[in-house]
């Protein structure tokens, strides 16, 4: 039987996060021993498509430009669809700041869980049905925080730690700035595994992060994995990161690093396990050593090492497959207004994924943030 392991960021993690990770990275679940390859069925994608034909979902320079999806769209069935209309829901007033805002725009329920270095609304798991929400109010100065989504009931509804493999999640912390006033720090990481769409954005002028679709683009996209499409639950399922992916046991012990051309690729190119260049995990690379970081980040686009011009990544293999599903055919990746999300964990070089800061006694978080057209 597979074995894998749903894990904390390997590599680099986000600076903010620091130390404080080890009080929920130690706790992260062990392997789930339920099939690791089961398949959704394919759901019914939505007919806005452009039109566009076969092949020309590539990422290119700009908006659209050279036949490629803009970022306010998702590549479905080779061809480049909208992505829809933006939620703007009413969410509640925050009364006792600091407050995080959670917000189930899903045609499914959710069960949200905050963790973080400090215990959150007492470790409770709360069911949020679609449309409903529900804020974490009064919170503590913490570290190391996740924010997670469920899409399948849990049986343990209070820990402080994770409590299931289906899940998505985002990452955040709160603390105060140099003036004494609130700070939101907050990032999209779909390193591990991707699952849900989802919107983070602090109340204010400040940035937002996002990666989404029209739910049923999503789903439809997500049978595309290019690993391993894990934890089927109400009509969603989890694709594995590459890191993840590659650290997997077959079923003769052997683990994907080894035995799959999806990750011996990356060793035959450039003399490192597959695990290593997609997980950013070199212990004896210095974190000050932007030139071998920028190296093993271009590695992943297949491109060369800080290299700026994103119409070279994701052309010439061998590339990370996982991560150019996310940034080029869902259309997730860093504009001159919004932050890019994490694929792998080397994905802020070159400035196309990273954490955002800003002074705000709010964050507001919708799962499904696009509208159906």
């Amino acid at each position: 039987m597979k074995t894998h392991a749903t894990s904390a960021k390997p590599g680099r993690a986000v600076v903010w996060i620091g130390s404080a990770a080890t009080a929920w990275a130690t706790a992260v679940l062990a392997c789930n021993t339920e099939s690791a390859s089961a398949i959704l069925p394919a759901p019914e994608a939505s007919a806005s498509a452009s039109g566009t034909e076969a092949g020309t979902c590539a990422m290119a320079q700009g908006e659209g430009a050279d036949g490629g999806c803009a970022v306010t769209q998702i590549c479905v069935a080779n061809q480049c669809v909208d992505k829809g209309t933006l939620a703007t829901p009413t969410l509640a007033a925050c009364t006792t700041p600091p407050c995080i805002n959670v917000y189930n725009n899903c045609p499914i329920p959710l069960w949200t869980h905050a963790v973080g270095s400090m215990t959150i609304d007492n470790g409770d798991v709360r069911e949020l049905t679609p449309g409903t929400q529900y804020q974490y109010s009064g919170l503590p100065i913490f570290g190391g925080g996740r924010l997670y989504a469920y899409y399948k009931q849990p049986t343990t509804l209070q820990s402080t730690t994770p409590v299931s493999n289906y899940n998505q999640y985002i990452e955040m912390s709160v603390n105060k700035d140099n003036n004494g006033n609130w700070a939101q720090n907050y990032d999209v990481s779909y390193v591990d595994s991707i699952s849900l769409p989802v919107s983070v954005q602090a109340e204010g002028a400040c940035e937002a992060t996002r990666c989404g679709g029209q739910f049923a683009d999503w789903v439809a996209k997500l049978q595309s994995c290019p690993t391993e499409l894990r934890y089927p639950a109400n009509g969603v399922g989890t694709c594995m990161g590459s890191w993840n992916y590659c650290i997997t046991h077959d079923d003769a012990g052997t683990t994907y690093d080894q035995s799959q051309p999806y990750c011996t690729k990356m060793q035959a190119a450039h003399g490192a396990l597959g695990s290593a260049i997609y997980g950013g995990v070199f212990p004896d690379a210095g974190a000050q050593d932007v030139t071998f970081w920028n190296q093993v980040s271009a590695w992943n686009r297949g491109t060369f090492g800080g290299d700026t011009n994103v119409a070279d990544y994701y052309v010439a293999e061998p590339y990370n497959d996982y991560a150019r599903m996310i940034h080029v055919d869902m259309g997730c990746r860093a504009t001159t207004t919004q932050m890019g999300v994490f694929a792998y964990s080397t994905d802020d070089h070159q400035n196309q994924a990273g954490f955002v800061r800003c002074t705000s006694p709010v964050l507001d978080v919708i799962w499904c943030p696009y509208q159906a057209q």
